[in-house]
């Protein structure tokens, strides 16, 4: 189980990130949701919970994954992931994924990482970082976004790495190194989007590194050891390392809608899970470390947009392809009504009109030709 060594006294610690650019997470939307990884072993432990970007309607046990300490968390259009370190001593080996709503959970999508942490996603792949059993991993995974094609050393060189973030050019990731004897020590690493050119010491000067994200021409940072979120320039330059200040040690980081998001994994005197996610301004500025509330030590933090369904033109369609056609795309079939005029059997009008952009699920209504 990964721990970490603070005033003292061992703070257990998670970490880990998600965050989004593109198809994860980076314009936000008003309709979108915030969420979760709850690593405690309270009520809400081993749970992913869930809020409105606003941080309203929290809810703590969205998804029950069925496996202890889940750590790293990731979401897109249309499904949440996470990883499961706790299987032994940090060396769990699983991936989960559920849909956006929850349901159709799988605690076992991809089962061969090794201590996975860090969660990511792009347009094609998802990526991990296998901190590995006792802290040893020096590896970043990478699997197609269906699972498929697991690739535990998709980047090699890592030093116990924590979080993972992706862009459209590079790969990120925290070396978090050995808790256990360096404990605020590390590393951010970068390589091409395609794993070649890695650089384990890519930013140093960070103190105890965890969840990590990339949006824009900053990557960012938790910085556990000393309490703050880093930021840098997308090259390397300007580093500063008390970005924001005033966390109580941050995990996973998540950037969306003009805003970071971040999980304060650790209380104030690290004697107890932390139970809060912090949000502040782009700019550094507003800093709520109590924006949400109720977690139970929260690790990873993703930011998803709800799914829409952008409404297809049917008409002229046989009844049974306007269907599937609707239901392809996310949409449901509403009310189907019949009139005379038309050929037989086709739908001669729909409703809403092709092209705009609804929520998921929403119903289309048809109207087909006696």
């Amino acid at each position: 189980m990964p721990v970490r060594r603070v005033a003292g006294s061992i703070a257990i610690v998670a970490g880990l990130l998600a965050a989004f650019s593109g198809v994860a997470g980076g314009a936000g939307s008003t309709q979108g949701f915030i969420y979760w990884a709850n690593y405690g072993t309270q009520s809400n432990g081993t749970t992913i919970g869930r809020a409105s970007l606003d941080g309203s309607a929290p809810n703590q046990r969205f998804i029950s994954t069925g496996v202890a300490g889940p750590v790293g968390v990731a979401a897109n259009g249309r499904y949440v992931y996470w990883s499961s370190t706790l299987t032994g001593n940090n060396s769990g080996t699983d991936i989960g994924r559920a849909n956006l709503d929850g349901s159709a959970v799988n605690a076992k999508f991809i089962a061969t990482a090794e201590g996975p942490h860090g969660v990511a996603l792009d347009a094609h792949y998802i990526y991990w970082a296998n901190r590995g059993v006792n802290v040893s991993g020096t590896t970043i995974g990478r699997a197609n976004l269906d699972g498929s094609g697991a690739n535990n050393n998709f980047i090699t060189g890592a030093q116990a790495p924590w979080g993972v973030a992706v862009d459209s050019r590079y790969v990120f990731w925290t070396n978090r190194a050995n808790v256990y004897t360096s404990p605020c020590g590390g590393s951010v690493g970068r390589a091409n989007i395609d794993g070649s050119g890695a650089n384990q010491s890519f930013i140093t000067g960070v103190n105890g590194p965890t969840g990590i994200a990339v949006a824009g021409s900053y990557v960012y940072w938790a910085n556990g050891c000393s309490n703050t979120i880093g930021r840098a320039s997308i090259d390397g330059t300007s580093v500063n390392q008390s970005f924001i200040t005033g966390a109580n040690d941050p995990s996973g980081i998540a950037v969306a809608g003009g805003y970071l998001y971040w999980g304060n994994f650790a209380s104030p005197n690290f004697n107890g899970g932390g139970t809060t996610i912090g949000r502040a301004n782009l700019d550094g500025t507003g800093a709520n470390e109590n924006f949400i509330s109720g977690a139970s030590s929260p690790a990873g933090i993703a930011v998803a947009s709800a799914p829409a369904c952008v409404v297809p033109n049917v008409v002229g369609d046989r009844l049974a392809a306007a269907k599937r056609a609707i239901v392809a795309v996310g949409c449901s079939v509403g009310k189907v009504s019949k009139r005379h005029g038309g050929r037989s059997g086709r739908v001669v009008s729909q409703h809403p009109k092709a092209g705009i952009s609804e929520p998921a699920g929403s119903k289309i209504s048809l109207v087909v030709a006696k």
